[in-house]
């Protein structure tokens, strides 16, 4: 009884997870209804904070099933360079960027304001701090880059530049090519890192 207790549970979850986001798609985060969602997933109001205490846990969900799957997408090709497995990783996290900017844009300007969403962002941040770390050891093994540097510190860097440059393309409007920046960005880091 408990098993079919827990599966009714985890699919009214994902219902509600599900119509929140459409309704953040079309409605826009803020203007996104606990009200709206609950109907569109067939639910009583009070059933949304059963399972999700405010919409930015919802948000914080999100990140992080996209965020495994741009880290997923990023782990194929072990003998690639340092340069080219840090940039498609950037690339994974653009792409998402890119595809939801709605999400996305919440996401950035809830973050202060959510203790989920920060936690969420810093287990990120420390999964690919640790994919990266790998990365630059490998490298550092190969003689690709210097075998001085702290694996772990230009790995830490890698982040800050990344978050860094699309923060400022959020910030600006998505005023610029995100993508060179980044490009220029992980190609100054390795020459700098180079042997």
């Amino acid at each position: 009884m408990t098993g079919l207790r827990d599966t009714k549970k985890a699919k009214v979850r994902q219902a509600l997870y599900e119509a929140a986001l459409t309704q953040f798609r079309t409605a826009g985060y803020e203007d996104a209804s606990v009200a709206a969602i609950c109907k569109a997933a067939g639910v009583a109001k009070g059933t949304f904070f059963n399972h999700f205490p405010t919409k930015a846990h919802v948000l914080a969900a999100w990140y992080e099933d996209a965020m495994q799957t741009a880290e997923l997408q990023s782990s194929a090709g072990a003998d690639r360079p340092l340069q080219e497995r840090l940039l498609t990783m950037a690339e994974n996290v653009i792409s998402l960027a890119r595809s939801e900017p709605v999400l996305w844009r919440a996401k950035h300007a809830y973050a202060p304001q959510s203790d989920d969403i920060q936690r969420t962002e810093r287990a990120a941040d420390l999964r690919v701090l640790d994919q990266a770390t790998a990365w630059v050891k490998a490298a550092q093994n190969r003689q690709e880059i210097r075998s001085d540097i702290e694996a772990k510190a230009l790995s830490a860097l890698y982040i800050a530049a990344v978050t860094g440059v699309i923060r400022q393309w959020l910030s600006t409007g998505e005023s610029f090519d995100l993508q060179a920046a980044l490009k220029d960005r992980i190609r100054t880091l390795i020459l700098l890192a180079s042997v």
